[in-house]
């Protein structure tokens, strides 16, 4: 398939400078030109059989074989695989359709340039003195008995007839294939196919045969004029079925017969003035009415498209503001991103139309109106990726997150990236169609290649396979809190490649999928109720056992009344799990699913080296940083009234030095006391 992409393209342009019938020669000679192999194979018995049976044939694709084939391409090998044998006549096809397109395309292009009788396909005047010589060479050969010679002009005269075929067929479809209706087009396609019924292959088959076999003069020449029959033959007759089995190729209605536009040119061209104009603009194939037409078109284009682009736009915007809606918002939003390509769709249409009455009465030419498809098609998915934007981000997120909390945005985020990846893909194949290209090949080739992409793109892949991993567990969501062995910040954006996270230092890191998938990873933000306060509080030796656990008491009663404190008479976690866990059928603790904690203690935990120590265990309510720095400045004063209230002191990391009495006397009366500049009295 992709070979054929390549011969399509090259085409295009190798045969730009090509006229219609130079091209039609050289497909006739790469695909029907009778090879070697195929030849040999007519000399058998069975080859001999099968030409002269030719009363089954019918239909646009009539198999009535001249010389034993049904293609002018070389046979493939018949060791060949099977696989590969079908590989390699879906790679013929391709070509030959691409080939067929090009055809149908110069024949748009250049109407006058197929019906031209001096081309080197088939001369009508020559042809028709070929013809007389040839008849006059049957009469005199007949009467003196040359069979042999008899039956070389008659081949001749058989090849001759197929040119004119031929020939007449693509004038009369270039002159009026824009005018003829599909029924119109079948019948010029039964009445070809009927005369290539007629060819009786069989008749001459046996001869070429035994001439094959022989190397005198005549019998060269016999070979010479079955194969060129024979390439005629099929030509015509697959190039009939493909066009019968794909009308629409044909389909055609210019804007002249719409709007009845050669009425309106033909007056212009009637005034004395424009007449005479008319005589100068012939050299580059125009004149007056077309261009005055063209002219208006594109006035009407350009002032259709400023009046949508400001006019219509500020009405539209005005009447939105004009009372605040819910939706307001959004359409705003599709009216500024829709402005300019509906004034790009607009303008290009317009000037379409312009053209094609400027090339009147030939149609526009394939490349053009190729083009323009192409800018109108890309237009209008574009339209289309903003309206999804539009609906998705400012409707289903802004909307419905309100009603279901569950709806991750970048769930949402990959759903509008695979329609909007599903938008572009159809609008390219409906570009390819266009082009006349095999979308089931292209399909197929795919799948061949699937394999190497895959491999080439392993990576990425995996990278792909870690977003969905990351989406589907739930590991975070955008806007949350992890903490990883290599990073730790607050997510941005999860990509289809990588995640961004913004770090606490304000530095944006980018980390793959695939290594938040296969790592493990703290989300501090998975928590419904419950940020930990934990504190160890130390009193002094010294303190009373009763006042100490009348303030652990009193420590605890407080934290149970504190309004930001969870515990649980104060948070009904029943409520929260019948609101996210409804659809929930697996057997887990589902204040760890959910994050909610209200463990609340307060205990006398050890005797440490230099204090007693309570032990305070809580948490917040909130889970918002700033909340629970709040409560927790709260409580830490609270429990410093309540250590005050109970002359309770703090204790802190200190040395005590002991004195034994009895040794202390005895101990200071061994220092000197009385030295240079020091007395007793001092």
């Amino acid at each position: 398939m992709k070979r054929a992409l390549l011969i399509l393209a090259v085409s295009t342009f190798l045969f730009a400078g090509a006229t219609f019938w130079e091209t039609l020669v050289d497909i006739e000679k790469s695909f029907y030109a009778i090879s070697e192999t195929v030849a040999e194979k007519t000399v058998s018995p069975e080859s001999s059989k099968e030409g002269n049976d030719t009363s089954g044939s019918s239909g646009t694709g009539a198999k009535a074989v001249i010389g034993g084939s049904e293609s002018g391409s070389d046979t493939p090998d018949a060791k060949a695989e099977p696989g590969q044998k079908s590989e390699d006549l879906s790679s013929l096809a391709d070509e030959k359709i691409a080939k067929f397109n090009l055809l149908l395309s110069l024949m748009k292009e250049r109407p006058y340039e197929v019906k031209n009788p001096d081309n080197p396909f088939y001369n009508p005047l020559k042809s028709e003195q070929m013809r007389s010589k040839l008849l006059t060479r049957i009469a005199v050969n007949k009467q003196y008995g040359y069979d042999l010679a008899v039956t070389r002009d008659e081949i001749a005269l058989v090849e001759l007839e197929a040119r004119k075929q031929i020939y007449t067929f693509f004038v009369g479809l270039a002159m009026h294939w824009t005018d003829m209706e599909t029924d119109d087009l079948m019948k010029m396609f039964k009445k070809y196919t009927e005369w290539l019924r007629s060819i009786d292959s069989g008749r001459y088959t046996k001869v070429y045969i035994e001439a094959k076999k022989s190397g005198d003069k005549i019998s060269k020449q016999i070979v010479k004029n079955y194969e060129k029959v024979r390439m005629h033959y099929l030509f015509f007759s697959e190039f009939l079925e493909y066009v019968a089995t794909n009308p629409s190729i044909l389909h055609y209605r210019s804007i002249m017969s719409i709007f009845r536009l050669d009425e309106i040119i033909d007056r212009i061209n009637s005034i004395e003035a424009f007449a005479k104009i008319n005589t100068d603009l012939r050299h580059i194939h125009t004149d007056m009415g077309r261009l005055l037409i063209f002219i208006l078109i594109m006035v009407l284009a350009w002032g259709s498209s400023y009046f949508l682009y400001f006019k219509l736009y500020r009405f539209l915007r005005n009447k939105i503001e004009e009372e605040y809606h819910e939706a307001d918002e959004m359409l705003l939003s599709n009216l500024d991103g829709m402005r300019r390509p509906f004034f790009i769709l607009v303008l290009a249409f317009g000037f379409r139309m312009g053209l094609e009455v400027l090339f009147h009465p030939a149609p526009l030419p394939e490349n053009v109106a190729l083009f323009f498809y192409a800018v109108i098609l890309a237009t209008i998915a574009y339209v289309v990726v903003i309206i999804i934007d539009s609906v998705f981000f400012d409707y289903m997120v802004k909307k419905g997150e309100l009603k279901n909390r569950q709806l991750r945005q970048e769930l949402i985020n990959l759903i509008v990236s695979i329609v909007k990846a599903i938008i572009v893909i159809v609008a390219i194949s409906m570009l390819l169609v266009r082009m006349g290209v095999n979308i089931t090949g292209v399909v197929a080739s795919l799948g061949i290649g699937g394999l190497a992409v895959a491999l080439a793109a392993q990576n990425t892949l995996s990278n792909f396979f870690g977003l969905l991993k990351i989406i589907f567990d739930n590991s975070f969501s955008q806007g949350d809190w992890i903490e990883t062995p290599d990073v730790e910040g607050t997510v941005v954006e999860i990509g289809f490649i990588s995640t961004m996270i913004r770090t606490f230092d304000n530095a944006m890191i980018t980390v793959p999928n695939a290594t938040l998938a296969n790592n493990p990873l703290k989300n501090w933000s998975k928590r419904t109720v419950g940020r930990r306060i934990k504190m160890v509080i130390g009193v002094t030796y010294d303190s009373k056992r009763e006042d100490l656990m009348a303030a652990v008491k009193e420590i605890e009663k407080m934290l149970l009344e504190h309004p930001g404190i969870a515990s649980p008479k104060k948070v009904d976690g029943k409520k929260i799990f019948q609101r996210r866990s409804r659809r929930e059928k697996k057997l887990l603790s589902l204040e760890d699913k959910y994050g909610v904690k209200t463990t609340l203690l307060v205990f006398l935990d050890e005797f440490a080296d230099s204090s007693i120590n309570i032990l305070v265990y809580c948490y917040s309510k909130s889970v918002v940083w700033q909340e629970w720095l709040e409560v927790k400045q709260d409580v830490m004063l609270k429990i410093w009234e309540i250590l005050e209230k109970y002359h309770l002191d703090f204790a802190f990391p200190s040395e005590s030095i002991y004195f034994d009495p009895d040794n202390i006397g005895e101990s200071f009366g061994k220092l000197p006391l009385k030295s240079e500049g020091f007395s007793s009295a001092q």
